[in-house]
C-alpha cells in the first residue's frame, strides 16, 4: 500500500509531495490543476515496464497519438524534455524510484524476439527522433542501498509502433512484478469487456451473489446478472423489475459500480485509481457508495485513490465511513512555487465541513 508519493517534472507538477496515504484517499481541486495527472503518475509507476504503458496513458485522455512529440512530450513539465521526470513511492516495506529522460543517442542494437529488419526500421526512425529512456530502482524502506534495478528504453518507428528494451539485475533478466493496478475514468467506467469473464468466474466459484448484493445496495430492483449469447456472442444481461435487459442499457452508475467493485475485489493488496468518482452516480447515492468502497477495499486490502469535484461526495464521507484511520482527504491548490496538496485527516475534514469551510 502506497504511503508516500513524490512527483517531479511530470505533466503540470514541478514538485509535489503526497504524504501519509491511507487505504482510501480522496483528492479534490479546481479544473486543470492536476488531479488526473496525480493518478496517472501512480499508474505509470506500477505499469512502467509494459510496452504499451504510454498508449494506455494516451487512451485515458481519449487521445491516440503516434509520435514522440505527442506521446512522450506531454509527460514532461511544460513539455521541456531537458529535465528528467522523477516519480517516487514508498510503502510499508520498500521505496521505489522511477526516472525518465530524453535520449537522443540511443539506438537499439539487439532485442530478443525482434528481427534485424524490424530493428533497422526503429534505428532509421530514431535518426530524426529520440528514444525515451528510464531507470527504475527499489530497496528496503529503512535502507538507502538498492536491491533491484531496471534500465530500459522506449522507441518508435515511423508507423507509430513502440518497442521496449529492458535489462534488470535479476537472473534471466527477469522483470519484477508490480502490485496489480487498475485505472478508471469516464471512458473506462462504461466498458464491459472485463466484466464478462469476471462475472463468469464469480458464478463458477459460487460467489456471484457477492457482486449482486453490492449493486443491489445502489439499486434494490436488480435481481441478477446473467450471461446470454444472442447470435453466439456472449453478453451480460441484467434482471431488474421483472425484465431482462443488456447491461449496456442499464444506468451508468450500475456499470461503473460493477467495474469498480470487481476491480477492487480482484486486486488483493493492489491499487485502484478512480478519476472523478462521482460521475454516473446520483448525489443521493454517495453515502451508500462510501459504504461499499470501505467494505470491499478492506476485504481485499486494496488501496483506492480517487478524485472528485463534488462537495456532496466529500461531505457524505463523515456519516458513511466508519474506519476513520483508513481515510484521508487531499485538497490540491496553487502557490507561487507551484501546485501543492493540503492533507485532511477524518476529524479535520469533519470539522472543516461543519464550519462551512471551502474544502474543494
Amino acid at each position: 500500500m502506497v504511503n508516500k508519493l513524490i512527483i517531479e517534472n511530470f505533466r503540470g507538477f514541478q514538485h509535489i509531495d503526497m504524504n501519509d496515504l491511507t487505504r482510501v484517499a480522496l483528492v479534490s481541486g479546481r479544473n486543470n490543476i492536476g488531479k488526473s495527472s496525480l493518478l496517472e503518475s501512480l499508474f505509470l509507476m506500477m505499469d512502467h515496464a509494459a510496452a504499451d504503458s504510454f498508449g494506455k496513458l494516451s487512451s485515458f485522455r481519449n487521445s491516440f497519438v503516434t509520435g514522440s512529440t505527442t506521446l512522450w512530450g506531454p509527460l514532461f513539465l511544460n513539455m521541456d524534455t531537458s529535465k528528467h521526470i522523477h516519480i517516487r513511492v514508498m510503502d510499508e516495506s520498500k521505496w521505489a524510484r522511477l526516472e525518465y529522460w530524453k535520449d537522443e543517442n540511443y539506438l537499439p542494437q539487439s532485442v530478443n524476439g525482434i528481427s534485424e529488419d524490424t530493428l533497422v526500421q526503429f534505428r532509421t526512425a530514431l535518426k530524426n527522433d529520440y528514444a525515451l529512456s528510464f531507470s527504475y530502482k527499489e530497496g528496503d524502506r529503512d535502507k538507502i542501498i538498492e536491491n533491484y534495478h531496471e534500465l530500459g528504453h522506449f522507441s518508435l518507428n515511423n508507423a507509430g509502433s513502440i518497442m521496449r528494451e529492458i535489462s534488470t539485475n535479476l537472473s534471466g533478466n527477469e522483470v519484477k512484478t508490480q502490485i496489480p493496478t487498475q485505472y478508471f475514468n469516464s471512458v473506462y467506467s462504461r466498458s464491459t469487456d472485463n466484466l464478462l469473464s469476471s462475472i463468469g468466474r464469480y458464478e463458477l466459484e459460487g460467489k456471484k451473489n457477492e457482486i449482486i448484493d453490492i449493486v443491489k445496495e445502489l439499486d434494490p430492483s436488480i435481481e441478477d446478472i446473467i450471461t446470454v449469447a444472442p447470435q453466439g456472442v456472449p453478453q451480460l444481461y441484467i434482471k431488474m423489475g421483472g425484465k431482462t435487459i443488456p447491461l449496456q442499457y442499464s444506468g451508468d452508475g450500475t456499470i461503473k459500480l460493477l467495474n469498480m467493485s470487481v476491480a477492487i475485489l480482484e486486486r488483493k493488496n493492489g491499487l485502484v485509481l478512480i478519476d472523478e468518482l462521482e460521475t454516473g452516480f446520483h448525489y443521493s447515492m454517495y453515502g451508500k457508495l462510501w459504504n461499499i468502497i470501505e467494505k470491499i477495499s478492506k476485504k481485499s486490502n486494496c488501496q483506492v485513490i480517487a478524485t472528485t469535484h463534488s462537495y456532496e461526495l466529500i461531505s457524505a464521507v463523515g456519516e458513511n465511513f466508519d474506519d476513520k484511520d483508513a481515510f484521508s482527504y487531499y485538497r490540491m491548490g496553487r502557490r507561487n512555487d507551484g501546485v501543492t496538496l493540503f492533507r485532511y485527516d477524518f476529524d479535520l475534514l469533519d470539522h472543516a465541513l461543519a464550519s462551512d469551510m471551502e474544502v474543494r
